[in-house]
């Protein structure tokens, strides 16, 4: 898949998240497979957890009062809110996100709950209009996979730029453990349910490294990724790496045309798994080709 069709497939899928959200209970239990206490979730507006989480980058990085934090694709706020509430009135949080009907709902959801040391930037995280030397840390979840492979190298580039000399990352992200089938690369689906565009570990060493980070630190979390398909979802949405059981998006199976550039259909709604997915990977094990990662390193002071 080209970029172009990435970046377009994605930005569709998120739209119909915000657009459209899953049932609470669903969001809510995926949430706490990943790591969310269920007074997380109560202290944050309902609708800033959409389900889509992979990890806890939070629980990584050890937040103070007083420090300033950038959310590399925040979506709907979850992680910027929690944020919110451990650097208190001293501290900021900063949320940046290439879609437009999630910072909507980012700002409603602040505007509601009277979140305001937050704020919610339009950018893509490849390169992010905010000074050098920003943020005492930046967070992500479950976002960074989504980038197209060539520019990968590029988040992990300005992610270093915004942070302060002895500042942090930590990051939650769904990484391959073994290389994928070609079928399974060029599937929309599987890209926007966070899977064929995931990297391998290797792979993130040296994009880190190339940044300037030393003693970079990635665990596998050992989280079942099947908790997406076991997870009753009583909505129309469904979170990342979601396998089965949602119907209303649109991307091709064997059957039906591909685009140019091999790869299949387009994904034309509501955010979850597309038939074509469920024609050719409903039963895939999804741990014996991913898993979700904790990935954590300094910059030098």
């Amino acid at each position: 898949m080209n970029t172009a069709t990435i970046t377009k497939a994605v930005d569709e899928r998120y739209t119909a998240s915000a657009s459209a959200p899953p049932h609470p209970a669903y969001c809510n239990a995926v949430a706490q497979a990943f790591g969310y206490s269920a007074s997380d979730l109560l202290s944050i507006p309902s609708e800033a957890n959409l389900g889509l989480s992979c990890g806890n980058p939070l629980a990584l990085a050890n937040l103070h009062e007083g420090e300033t934090v950038i959310d590399l694709g925040c979506g709907a706020g979850l992680d910027c809110f929690l944020a919110a509430r451990k650097v208190g009135g001293a501290g900021s949080v900063v949320g940046v996100d290439m879609n437009e009907t999630m910072l909507t709902k980012a700002r409603e959801n602040a505007s509601k709950a009277g979140i305001s040391n937050t704020t919610f930037l339009l950018s893509r995280i490849t390169a992010i209009n905010l000074p050098d030397a920003t943020a005492d840390v930046v967070i992500s979840n479950c976002v960074i996979n989504l980038v197209p492979r060539d520019e990968k190298h590029l988040v992990f580039k300005e992610i270093f730029r915004l942070l302060k000399p002895g500042g942090r990352v930590a990051v939650s992200d769904i990484l391959t453990k073994k290389g994928l089938s070609e079928e399974m690369k060029r599937d929309v689906a599987l890209y926007v349910g966070c899977v064929a565009g995931a990297s391998m570990k290797a792979d993130y060493e040296a994009w880190m490294e190339q940044a300037g980070f030393r003693e970079v630190i990635i665990v596998d979390a050992g989280v079942d990724l099947n908790v997406y398909a076991r997870t009753e979802n009583k909505g129309v949405g469904a979170g990342c790496c979601e396998p089965k059981n949602v119907e209303d998006i649109n991307v091709c199976s064997k059957e039906r045309d591909r685009g140019s550039d091999g790869s299949c259909g387009s994904v034309n709604t509501i955010a979850g798994v597309s038939e074509g997915m469920k024609t050719n990977f409903q039963d895939v094990d999804l741990n014996q080709w991913a898993g979700s990662f904790k990935i954590f390193a300094v910059k030098g002071a």
